[in-house]
Parts: C-alpha cells; sequence; structure tokens
C-alpha cells in the first residue's frame, strides 16, 4: 500500500471530512468530490455507489477486497466519500499509480488544480 495514500485519508478523518458506508453516502446532497468503494461490496450496494457518483459527478475508486478497511485501519468499512477537493485530487492521482486499483473518472470535466481528470 502506498504510505501517501494512507496519510491523505487521515488527513479526511481527522479533518471530518470524510463519509463511511453507503447509507450515509446516499445521504449526502453536495460536496462529495471523490468516492472510493471495496470490490467486495454487495452488488446493490455498489450500484448505489456508482448512482452518488453520477449524481455527485465524481471520480469513483474501487480497491480490491479488504484494501479500504486495511487504509483506514477500519475493517468493516467498504465505501467513503471524501468531502475536501484538494485531498480528493491528491488521492485520484496518488491510486491512478496503483496498479490493483480501478479509477474510474465520472462527471463533468471536473478539474482538481491543473490536472484535468
Amino acid at each position: 500500500m502506498n504510505h501517501k495514500l494512507v496519510s491523505y485519508l487521515g488527513f479526511c478523518v481527522r479533518s471530518g471530512k470524510i463519509v463511511y458506508g453507503v447509507d450515509d453516502i446516499e445521504q449526502q446532497r453536495k460536496g462529495v468530490y471523490l468516492l472510493l468503494m471495496d470490490r467486495s461490496m454487495g452488488e446493490s450496494s455498489q450500484k448505489t455507489v456508482k448512482k452518488a457518483q453520477e449524481k455527485f459527478s465524481c471520480p469513483l475508486i474501487a480497491l480490491p477486497q479488504g484494501a479500504l478497511g486495511e487504509l483506514l485501519h477500519k475493517p468493516a468499512v467498504k465505501a467513503v466519500a471524501i468531502k475536501e477537493k484538494n485531498l480528493a485530487a491528491a488521492i485520484v492521482e496518488v491510486a491512478g499509480k496503483e496498479t490493483d486499483f480501478n479509477v474510474s473518472i465520472g462527471g463533468n470535466d471536473r478539474t482538481y488544480g491543473e490536472e484535468r481528470l
């Protein structure tokens, strides 16, 4: 696992800019810049997260089984939303370099800093 990714997620947790779980993600109205999900989630939960990706026009990163819980030190976590634009951009950049992460860029051509996703 990438240590930068662990650090960025830690910053999100400490700043309160992370939402845990499919139900809480679904209840968000705005301000979600990135979604992360574990590939071991159930099919209906995956559909819900993908609908949220369309709703928020944000990237979605699918991590290998158990990786999200390991990164957050919370094994039961299967989906999170990042609510901080700059941290979301940094996480997407780092995750894009990982070979076993699927990064799906969604939305209306959002830009993070100078890099267009």
